[in-house]
Parts: structure tokens; sequence; C-alpha cells
């Protein structure tokens, strides 16, 4: 396009910092008079293109800093601006020291208010502001999120706006993690990664054409932090905590130390950058657990009802340990080329014990004893077991990326690694009753349970039975190269900017189970394997789901596990090789996904308007491997039969994205994206995983498809100058051939040998037609400095979105998208006053689906949960203070429940936990 102008341009490049040299992100760096605006990189630095020659006039905007005009000559030549200082507003945000929160606030505002798209930032020291050792906890604080925990109630997953997981893509640094759950998720579980280790976090929520489109939800972006002082800077937090449930103590230990280095008159902030996190966790945690996983029709004389026939309590113990550091060197050659290059690892370990007692009682066999109100069973069984196992969760990155101009364009390129490996060794240990004498008295309780048999406490009523050596690996990798090109240029005398790229991908995602995996059944004598010889402790929790019943005998772990080791393979403990060979051949599957994609966008600035318009483009190539079992009349293993399959789809993406500057302070954002999502690994793999133990069939789906998405957003935003913002908008997606977790009780006549299995849960993911997703987000977060006297020292930060949807499933219509909650929010209230600060906050996740049944009756609900916590810290100096937090205040549990609030699927205790210790930054 040609300048109607016709004048000769130059550009103007520099780097944005604050009194103690920092560098500030989202500055924006304008040219007065003309259409020609940029926003600060991570190191403040910042490129003004096609500035036309002669005195022009700089204005530098940072929220809560003084506005800056600086008068260059723009010659023949570019223009190199060194450094420029802004100056804090300290009258504007109402306080005389900006504390590291507030300041980490401004860079988060900033960054949101200068971008393009639609997102939410959280810096370091904001994350450090909450009681949040983990990404997946710090992001729920933000509009939008809902996650889900862990076995021990830390956040672990994350879904964005109620859609289900694979909806939304995890980036560090840019480019996607991999995942490397049992499950086969796409995406790492969250708690693996400490927050310390990162300097920021984005939610972005509105695609733009040069980031990866398989993220109909959206995306996270992880970032790592580059050193940016040339003063050393370091941090340490020691702290030591305490977990209720378990009565034990947990420690951390976080740190950090960077510095620049090799000034000179070009780079004077430095050439050289080095920066090292760390941190170390340790806990010994675990949770109570209630499942009652199977309910059965049946009419009892009054009616169709569902009988819970199979109940089981859980004590679990773990001891975990968390290592996460990350490194990042960073050279800056010349103004225009910088070479990066960073490196992330985290480690989680777990120690894990669970006892596990169950009864069972089939429907069949029940009836209901109308003169005493109980449902009896004169045949039913009981189990007690001990699971004992490791598991070991790492995650690894490297990352290498440069950028350079060449002439009038700018040049990015970068190689990216990602790696996720788990590996799980464990054993389930279980006994079994004969027929004996149960009853329910009542099914419509949180705390199901049967009474009759002493099944709790009687030793003598149970046998050694099966043991199944539950080892497998599961590992994931992704291979990215990506090159970019971007070229600024003036449009009738608006700036604008033409970008292109082109990326490659390639990701791999396996499971399988080692050879030293081992099904085997007790088939020695009753009184050599009776309990009484394994018994453990005679009540292992008498005060078990936060006292609302007790556990009963255990068995004990060690002897249990050591007479197994001492008989394996001879008559008390024969190997069932058929079993085992099942096992391991149905478990395997081995995923290759190859994304080539390319985009091209433009970007152009008329006045206050910003219209962004771009396509992009990705070609996928998908191939698959699994094993198809084939078995006898009796459901034993006969032959396994490798299956492979194959398929490649093309993607368009278009995109538009506009923003407006209503005044200095506010705007408005729209935008018409398109988006898609894969599903899980393990979803698309061809095969049946059977759990014996667990009474359980899992189908892969080979045919299952992409969900595609359109998707409109619009937003308004009011920064205000406490560094606060207001913010609500509201957002549409219509999602095609979704994906849902779909659950059946067998009736035997599902598949071929489906009758061996009646009664058991079957497992699928099936398409849906189309879903309607809709819905508002409204955001508050200010400092309250206009208040009078210490009440100034008020900070509230609050959000809430509202989510609507519409889905057709395959045999039904006009459900509720699974995974959606209606209703999310977040709110807390701080106060500080000169050394002292305490905080409180709350967080409200709306119940959900979270797997579909063939009737609203039989869908299993996560029911709504509120987490309450607090947290406060005392400055000893401006760079010591003492901390203390707790997390969980109320105990609150994860409550499932089967069609309808009086059926409970699973009742999750972990009680409260918390920490104190003492942060430096110096």
């Amino acid at each position: 396009m040609k300048d109607t102008q016709a004048q000769v341009r130059r550009s103007i490049q520099g780097q944005v910092f604050n009194a103690e040299m920092r560098p500030l992100p989202g500055a924006s760096v304008s040219v007065q008079g003309a259409s020609i605006t940029v926003a600060t990189d991570l190191n403040g630095r910042f490129v003004l293109n096609n500035v036309p020659t002669g005195e022009r006039t700089l204005v530098f905007n940072y929220m809560g800093y003084e506005t800056l005009e600086r008068t260059v000559q723009v010659a023949n030549e570019n223009v190199l601006l060194g450094n420029v200082v802004l100056t804090l507003n300290a009258e504007k945000l109402g306080v005389v020291e900006i504390t590291a929160v507030m300041e980490g606030q401004q860079k988060a505002l900033n960054q949101q208010r200068m971008a393009d798209n639609i997102k939410q930032v959280i810096s370091a020291d904001v994350m450090g502001r909450y009681p949040d050792l983990n990404v997946a906890e710090s992001l729920q604080r933000l509009p939008g999120v809902t996650i889900g925990r862990n076995s021990s109630g830390e956040g672990a997953k994350v879904q964005l706006r109620g859609t289900p997981g694979n909806f939304t893509n995890i980036n560090i640094n840019g480019e996607q993690m991999m995942g490397s759950d049992e499950n086969g998720a796409r995406n790492p579980s969250l708690d693996v990664i400490p927050v310390n280790v990162l300097s920021s976090m984005e939610v972005i929520k509105t695609l733009t054409p040069d980031l990866d489109g398989d993220a109909i939800a959206g995306t996270i972006n992880m970032k790592t932090p580059t050193a940016a002082s040339m003063k050393t800077v370091a941090t340490l937090d020691v702290g030591v905590g305490y977990n209720d449930l378990r009565s034990k103590i947990n420690n951390i230990v976080n740190g950090g130390l960077g510095k620049r280095f090799l000034p000179s008159d070009a780079v004077p902030n430095g050439r050289l950058g080095v920066i090292a996190t760390g941190s170390y966790f340790r806990t010994q945690n675990g949770y109570d657990d209630l499942r009652a996983q199977v309910w059965e029709a049946k009419d009892y004389g009054f009616g169709e009802i569902y009988f819970p026939t199979d109940i089981r309590y859980l004590y679990m113990q773990n001891d975990r340990k968390r290592f996460g550091t990350s490194a990042t060197v960073d050279y800056v050659v010349n103004p225009s080329t910088t070479l990066v290059a960073n490196m992330l690892y985290s480690s989680h370990n777990n120690d894990l014990t669970r006892y596990r007692k169950r009864t069972r009682m089939q429907s069949a066999r029940t009836t209901y004893d109308a003169e005493s109100g109980s449902f009896v069973n004169t045949r039913g069984r009981g189990y007690n077991e001990v699971m004992a196992g490791t598991e070991d969760n790492d995650v690894l990155t490297f990352s290498l990326e440069g950028e350079t101009k060449i002439g009038g364009v700018m040049l990015d390129a970068a190689g990216f690694y990602s790696q996720s490996e788990m590996v799980y060794r464990g054993g389930t240990y279980n006994f079994i009753t004969g027929n004996i004498n149960l009853q329910i008295d009542d099914i419509e309780t949180d705390f199901l349970e049967a009474s009759g048999a002493d099944w709790k406490n009687d030793a003598s009523l149970y046998t050694y039975n099966a043991v199944e050596r539950n080892y497998w690996n599961t590992k994931g990798q992704n291979y990215t190269a990506r090159l970019n090109g971007s070229y600024s240029y003036s449009l009738w005398g608006n700036d604008a900017l033409f970008k292109a790229g082109v990326k490659y991908k390639r990701m791999n995602n396996q499971r399988w189970r080692p050879d030293n995996t081992l099904v085997t059944t007790y088939a020695g004598d009753a009184a050599t394997g009776n309990l009484s010889n394994f018994a453990g402790v005679a009540e292992l929790s008498d005060d078990l789901l936060d006292g609302h019943t007790n556990f009963g005998l255990a068995v004990d772990r060690d002897k249990t596990i050591s007479f197994l080791d001492q008989n394996l393979g001879t008559d008390l403990f024969p190997i069932n090789e058929r079993a085992t060979r099942s096992s391991i051949d149905s478990y395997f599957y081995n995923s290759e996904e190859t994304i080539k994609s390319g985009y091209l966008m433009n970007r152009v600035q008329i006045n206050k308007l910003m219209f962004l318009a771009g396509v992009r483009l990705e070609h996928n190539q998908v191939d698959y491997a699994g094993n198809i079992i084939e078995t006898d009349d009796t459901e034993q293993w006969v032959s396994t039969t490798p299956n492979f399959q194959s398929n490649s789809y093309v993607k368009v993406l278009p995109n538009v994205q506009f923003k407006y500057d209503l005044d200095r302070s506010s705007l408005l954002r729209l935008a018409w994206t398109y988006g898609y999502s894969r599903a899980n690994f393990v979803d698309l793999v061809p095969g049946r995983l059977i759990n014996l133990l667990g009474e359980a069939i899992t189908d892969g789906n080979p045919d299952l498809q992409p969900a595609t998405s359109m998707n409109l957003d619009l937003m308004y935003e009011k920064y205000l100058s406490n560094l606060g913002i207001i913010s609500a908008g509201t957002f549409y997606k219509r999602i095609d051939q979704f994906q849902y977790n779909s659950v059946f009780a067998l009736t035997g006549n599902e598949f071929d040998g489906a009758d061996a299995y009646t009664g058991w849960r079957w497992f699928r993911t099936l398409n849906g037609d189309v879903a309607h997703v809709a819905g508002v987000e409204v955001n508050v977060q200010s400092n309250l400095t206009f208040l009078p006297g210490i009440l100034s020292g008020l900070s509230v930060m609050a959000n809430y979105t509202y989510t609507y949807s519409n889905a057709d499933a395959q045999f039904r219509e006009d459900l509720r998208l699974p995974g959606q909650a209606a209703h999310t929010g977040n709110a807390s209230l701080s106060f500080t006053y000169k050394r002292f600060s305490i905080q409180g906050n709350v967080n409200y996740n709306g119940a959900y689906t979270e797997l579909l049944g063939d009737q609203d009756a039989t869908d299993v609900i996560r029911h709504s949960r509120l987490q309450l916590d607090a947290n406060m810290a005392f400055k000893i100096t401006p760079k010591i203070s003492l901390y203390a937090e707790g997390v969980n205040l109320t105990g609150a549990p994860q409550i499932d429940y089967f069609g309808q609030r009086n059926r409970i699927y699973q009742n999750q205790f972990y009680s409260f936990w918390g920490r104190a210790g003492i942060k430096m930054r110096l």
C-alpha cells in the first residue's frame, strides 16, 4: 500500500523503565499527531516504525505513572532513544509507597490494556498475594475459570467459560505443553507446576491468527521470567505448614536470582541477562472418600427407584514432593536482534497408600423390608483392600527464540520441545468375604453405609483374593518450529502492520504397561489366606469423612505385600497369564499428530479504532495405534491384534477483531473468531480397557471428530487511575460435534460379550451434534484509596461469570453442555495498614455435568463448591516480611451425585491446611 503522504519514514527504538530501572511491559508509546502506537514488550522494549522525518513528540503512558512527552529529531537514520524512565504518580494512586503487589497489578493491567485481543493477565507478585501453591490454584481467581481438583484437594485441571478441559490449550512461553495423565488428556495436570517459577500467566479468550487454532475456549499461557535489572535481584521464601486431615507438617522453599550484564551505549540495561528460579514443597496429605458409583433401577414395591449396589470407603495418605525450576538466558546482539534460551523442569512425586472398604448388594438379590424400612440382602459381599504405589510426574521444556530486523521486516523464529512423563508403580491387594447379611436403612444420605454383618471389623470374614499390579507409563512430547515475519507500513496515513507465519508441530502421546504388570488370584486354603493373619490397625480412622463414620480394621500393607512376594508364582498365587496379557495389551496406545499451519493477518490503527483481520490454516495428520483383544466365551484373553487408524483434515479459521478507545481509560472490544478442539488422545484409540477390580469398561472411539466453534465476543473495559479495572462482557459459541464423556450401566446387549459384564460401568467419549454456549462476565478490581483514613488501605477484587448452554447429544436433546457450570465467581477483600496486610478470599464453582448418562436421572453431576481462604503478612523491613496462609478454612468437600442431589456418587473430604513463613526480596 502507498502512503498518501509519501514521506521518508524511520524507526525509533528504546526501552521503558521505572525509577528502580525495572522494565515496564505494556507501556503505550505513541507519536503525537499520528496514528502510530505500540506497546512495550515484557522487557520494556519498543520499536516505532514508519515515523515521518522531522521533529516528533513521543508520548509515553503507563497506568499509575506520570505521562511523559519527549521530543526527538527524526532524520536520515533510525533513532536509538535508549532508556526512558517514567515517574510514579503517587497522587493518583493515593499511596506514598508502591508495593510489589501494586507493581504487579500495574504490569498486568497495562499489558491487558494494550493487547489486541481479550485476555486477563496475572503477574507473579499478584499470584503471591493468594495462598496458591500451583498454577491451577492461581488461575481460579480469574473470570470464567473453573478448576478440577486432584486427590488431595489441590487444583489440577482447568476449564474456561464452562467448556470441556480439552477445549483449552496450556502453553509455556507461547507453545503447547503435553499431558501425561493416565486418562490420555491433552493438557498437563497443573498441580505439577509451582507458581513461583513463573513471571506471569495469561488467559487468552479470543485467539488471534498467529496463535494455535485448536483452542475453542482459549489459551492459558505461562511465562517464565527474564532478568530485568543491572542490579542483582534475589528472592527467598521459607515456610512451614500443617495439614489438618492427616495432622502432618509440610514445608516449602522458593528462591530466585537474576542479573543483567555487559551494558553498552546501544543497550544500557545490559546485553546479557541470566535468571534462575527454584521451588521445593513437601506435604503429607490425603483425603477421605465415599464412592457409590453404581446405582441400579428396580421396583421394590413402591415404584421404580435407583438403589446403590456398591459402596466404598477410602482413606488415602500421601507423601507428596514437588520440585520446580526455570532458567532463562537472553542476549541482546543489538537493539533489533535478541536471542532467548529457556528451560523449565518440574517434578511431582507421590508415595501413596490407599485403604478401601467396599460392600456390594446386587439389586437382583436385594429386597425391601416395609416394616423396618430397610433394604436387605442375605448374599452381600464385603471387600477390604490396600493399595500401595508411587507416582512420578515430570515436565520438561526447552525453547530457543530469536528475533531480528532485516530491512523493514521483523523476523522471529523459535524451536520448542516439551516432554511430560508419568510413571506409576502400584499394586492393589484385595480381601473378600463370602455371602454375608447386609442392609441399608437410608439411601438418600451423603454418608451411605451398610449394616448387618460386622464387615468393618471382623477379620475372620475375609480371605486373600485378587492382586493387580497396576503398573503403567504415559509420555507426551511436542516438537515445534515456527517462523513469523511482520512488516509495519502506513496505510493512508494510518499505522498498519502485516504479519504472516508458518509453524510445524509434531505431538506424540503414548501409554503402556511394562511386562512386570501382573494379575493373580489367591488359590490357597482359607485359613492361610484369612485376613486375621494380615490385620493392621484395629481402627484406621474413627473420624472418617469429618467424623460422620469410621473406617474400622485396616489391612497391614507390609505383611500383605511380603506374603505375595514370597509366594508369587507358586500354587498360592499362580500368575494369571491370560488376564495379565489382556491387562497389558488392552492398555497400550500410541498416537502421533502432525500439524502444519500458516496464517496471514493485518492490523490497522485508524485514530481510536484498531481493526485486525486474518485467517489461519491448519492441516492435521493423525495416526493412532491400539490393540484389539479377542476373548473366548468366558471372557479370557485369546489373542491380540494391533490396530492402526489414520485421518487427516484441514481447518480454515477466519478471524476479525476490533478495539475502540472510548477515551484514555476505557475501551470496547469486539471479536468474531473460529476455533476447533481435538478429543483427548485416549478417547481416539481403537481398543477396549477392562478394569477387573473397578468393574468398568472403557472403549476408545477412533471415529471421534474434532469439535469446531464459531465465537462472538464483546467486552467493555474501564481502567481506573488507582490501579483497578471494571470490565463487563458477553460471549457466544456455536460448537459443532462437541465431545462428551458418557457412562452407562451395561445391560448385556451393547456389544458382543457384554452379557459377561452386566451391571458394570461402560465409559465412552462420543460426538454430540450442536451446542450453543452464551454467557456474561463481570470483573471489578480496585484499590479503595479514595476512602478516608485507614480505610484507604482496603482493596477489593470480584468477578462473576454466568454461562448458559443448550446441547444436542446422540441420544438426548436440550442438554446443558457437559462440563459447563452456570455460575462461577471469586471475591477477595484485603486491608493494608502500614506494615500489616490481611486478605480474605472466596471462590465459588457452580454445579456442572461430569458424566452424561442415557437420561437426566443417570447423569453424574459435580455439586457446587464454595472455598474460603485467608492470608496475612507483616513487613519487618521493606524487603523482608512474615506471612501466614490458610486454605479451605471451612473444609469444603467435593461432591458428585447421580442424577439428583439425594443420590450421592462421590463425597471427597480434605479438611483445611495452611502455612507460615518468611519472604525476602533483596
